[in-house]
C-alpha cells in the first residue's frame, strides 16, 4: 500500500529553507511515530484497516498545521498525535452514527425471507416458464438434465443411472440446454 506524504503548506513557513527544515522534521516525526499511531488506530477501528490508514494520514496532516509539534521533542509529540488520532476516530464514529444504516438485498432477505426483493408473481411465472421449457424436451433429454442439474450428479454417475455411455450424457446435455435456452428466450427469461 502506497502512503502519501503531504508537503508542508506554504503558510506554515516563511522561506524555502524553513520549508525544507519543516519538511525534514515532518518526515522524521512521521518515520518515528507513524507505526505507533497506525497500530493504535488499527486496534480501535473494528477490523477496518483502510479506516485506520485514513485516520493515521489525517492525524499527520493535522501535525503539519501545528509547527510547534514538528519542532517538539519526540516524547511530547506522541501523546499529541494519539490525542488527535483519538479525536478523529471519535468524530468518525459519531458521523457514522448519524448516517442511516445501509441495507443491502442480503439484509432484506434475512429480515423478510428469500423473496423479499423479488416479487412472488415473478418467481411464479419464472417457475412456470422453466417447467414448461423442461416439458418441451424429449424424455431422454429431460432425464439427463434432471440427473445432472437437479440431482447434482456427475456425468459418469448420471450415465450409470441412465444406463448410457458418458459421451451420450454429455451430448444430450448439450442439446437439451440448447433447446431450453431457445424456449426460455421465447419466454423472454434469457437474452
Amino acid at each position: 500500500m502506497r502512503t502519501l506524504t503531504p508537503t508542508v503548506p506554504t503558510q506554515v513557513t516563511d522561506s524555502p529553507a524553513a520549508a525544507r527544515m519543516s519538511e525534514a522534521k515532518f518526515r522524521r516525526l512521521s518515520a518515528m511515530h507513524r507505526p505507533a499511531v497506525l497500530s493504535y488506530l488499527a486496534k480501535r477501528t473494528f477490523g477496518d484497516p483502510q479506516l485506520a490508514e485514513d485516520l493515521t494520514q489525517e492525524t499527520f496532516i493535522r501535525a503539519l498545521h501545528h509547527p510547534e509539534i514538528l519542532s517538539a521533542d519526540h516524547r511530547t509529540a506522541l501523546p499529541w498525535l494519539y490525542r488527535v488520532a483519538r479525536n478523529l476516530l471519535i468524530d468518525q464514529l459519531r458521523s457514522r452514527g448519524r448516517r442511516p444504516v445501509e441495507v443491502g438485498s442480503d439484509d432484506l432477505d434475512l429480515l423478510f425471507g428469500e423473496s423479499a426483493v423479488a416479487d412472488e408473481t415473478d418467481a411464479l411465472l419464472t417457475s412456470w416458464s422453466v417447467r414448461s421449457a423442461l416439458e418441451s424436451l424429449s424424455d431422454r433429454h429431460r432425464a439427463v438434465v434432471t440427473q445432472v442439474y437437479f440431482e447434482n450428479r456427475s456425468i459418469n454417475a448420471a450415465a450409470e443411472i441412465l444406463g448410457v455411455p458418458p459421451g451420450t450424457v454429455k451430448s444430450r446435455c448439450h442439446y437439451a440446454l440448447r433447446s431450453l435456452r431457445s424456449t426460455l428466450r421465447e419466454h423472454q427469461l434469457v437474452a
